[in-house]
Parts: C-alpha cells; structure tokens; sequence
C-alpha cells in the first residue's frame, strides 16, 4: 500500500490547482445540474460517510463521480476498494497512469477526467503544456522508461483497438519484466478509465 498512500499524497497536493484549473475550464460554459441525486459530503450518513471519510483521508475531498454511486452503499464502498488495490500495484509508476488516464479521457471526450488529469500532470509531475500536447498526438512520445511506456502503450492499445490485441503483445511486455497480473490489472484500470468517462458524461456530473 505504500506507492497507493505516496499517490494519493501526491494527488492531494496537486488537487486544489487541478479542480481550480478545470472550474476555470468549465467556467465558459454553463454547469448542468447531475440527472441523477446522490449523497453530498454534508448528508452522508452510516455506510456512505465511512466511505467518504477514508476518500477524504486520501484525496482530501470527495470527487463528484465517486459520489454518483452513493446511490448504492455496497457498489460505493466495492468501488473504492478496487481503486486502493489498483493503487497498490508498486510495478505501475504513477507518472504512467496519470497518462494512461489523460489520454483515455481525451479518446472519450470526458472534460471532468481529462482537466483532472491534466492538472496532475502539469502540478505533480511538472510536465510542460507542450509535452502534453505533444503526449496527446503520439503517446509513444512519453517521457517514461522502456518499461512503463509500453505498458503505456498496451493499455491504450485495449481501450483503443482491443481486437488488435495478441500474444506478441503478452510476451513482449513480460520480456520487459511484467507479469501476467501486472498486465491483467493494467488492462482493468484502462478499460475502468472508459467506463468512468462514459458514466460522467451520462449523468452530466461536473
């Protein structure tokens, strides 16, 4: 758990200029209202609080598409389970992730993800607006070790063109050292990334 605590740290640092950046963003536009209701921090009680209280130790908010599940307490809390054991993957550097979920927000036109994400990259990991634009037209282009961008690589590859997908792909990521587990987990926080875009851009949550 130690890389998931170090990240969240890290995103707690860089979250106020990332919110900031993205309300700045979204200010030229008016803001829609959610077409769902669901649990705000003040109101939450019993099961939803507890899980908003530990999403408050780590991010020092709660984000706005976490709380569109505290329509369902279980679905909520098996949620941010599965994001604290993705997290706790030492093998996937966080510079990476960052990336691969810019770049899948990016692909699905999710302004919420994409200004997040951004924002970390620019806040946290120092990254140049022209680096990033330049990650967003050739993503090979990413200043990652050989390793982690092909996992980069790999995991924009299954959200992309996943019927492209073969067994060359498998050994060449296990030859850089990635394990059957790694690649599995790398893949489920890729395509998770596509179905958070898709239930943000749904409901309208901002």
């Amino acid at each position: 758990m130690k890389l998931f605590t170090k990240t969240m740290t890290l995103t707690t640092l860089a979250l106020s200029l990332t919110l900031g950046a993205y309300a700045t963003e979204a200010s030229t536009t008016e803001l829609l209202k959610p077409l769902i209701s669901y649990t705000s921090t003040k109101d939450a009680k019993n099961d939803i609080k507890a899980v908003y209280d530990e999403i408050k130790t780590a991010f020092g908010i709660v984000p706005e598409p976490i709380k569109g599940l505290s329509l369902n307490p279980a679905m909520l809390r098996n949620t941010w389970e599965m994001y604290k054991i993705m997290g706790s993957n030492q093998n996937f550097s966080p510079k990476t992730t960052t990336m691969m979920r810019y770049l899948v927000a990016e692909a699905n036109h999710c302004e919420y993800c994409v200004g997040f994400n951004k924002g970390m990259m620019l806040n946290v990991f120092k990254m140049s607006e022209d680096e990033i634009n330049a990650l967003q037209k050739d993503p090979s282009s990413a200043k990652l070790d050989n390793k982690q961008k092909a996992m980069l690589l790999f995991m924009l590859k299954s959200t992309s063109h996943p019927e492209e997908v073969n067994q060359t792909d498998i050994d060449a990521l296990k030859t850089l050292g990635w394990s059957e587990k790694d690649i599995m987990e790398g893949v489920k926080q890729a395509t998770e990334m596509v179905a958070t875009s898709l239930f943000i851009d749904t409901f309208k949550i901002q």
